[in-house]
């Protein structure tokens, strides 16, 4: 995310207004025209220009917010055995909400590649959420990172048939309770 220190208290307000707007829209669609992000945030193109000079660095700062949301939630639950499960919850959660971006991820190679390096990024923050799970005995000792990202698609895909953002989070929720079922230990729940 860009910095908002040292601007001023309406830019800072335009600026989130913006990213509120463009949360919502990317939502629903990968194909938000700027000038709809302006009017539903009810700024000027010019104010909406001089923070996100186009649509990819747009989509680029909400993606990067949903990495820092898990990124502060995996250091409030450093060393819980229960943090695989809430960071993993909360990623499905984040793929509900901003469920079109994957579809510009497809279409545009610079969203791509920052959707590459939040699952990279992603990846390095489950490595030892995952480890301390399955000491735990709360995950099958076979688990792994692959697993994770394996389910993810599988959530993904489960999200391809329900539109808006309620019937997404439920199918995403389905998909995730079920593969769950499949990957915590058989003991967990003896």
């Amino acid at each position: 995310m860009a910095p908002t220190e040292g601007l001023r208290r309406d830019a800072k307000r335009n600026r989130e207004a913006i990213l509120d707007a463009a949360r919502e829209l990317f939502a629903e669609s990968a194909d938000v025209p700027m000038c709809e992000v302006a009017r539903r945030a009810g700024v000027g193109q010019a104010t909406l220009y001089r923070n996100f000079p186009d649509r990819r660095a747009l989509a680029a700062e909400v993606l990067g917010e949903q990495v820092e949301h898990i990124e502060r939630l995996a250091t409030e639950h450093a060393g819980d055995p229960d943090a695989f499960f809430v960071l993993l919850r909360r990623l499905v959660e984040g793929m509900a909400c901003v469920y079109a971006l994957g579809e510009l991820a497809r279409e545009d190679a610079c969203v791509g590649s920052q959707l590459e390096r939040n699952r990279q990024q992603l990846a390095e923050l489950m490595k030892r959420p995952l480890c301390d799970a399955k000491a735990a005995g709360a995950l099958r000792r076979d688990v792994s990172l692959d697993d994770v990202f394996l389910v993810l698609s599988m959530v993904k895909g489960a999200m391809e048939r329900a539109h808006g953002v309620p019937a997404r989070a439920a199918a995403a929720n389905r998909a995730l309770t079920l593969a769950l079922d499949g990957m915590t230990s058989p003991t967990f729940y003896a």
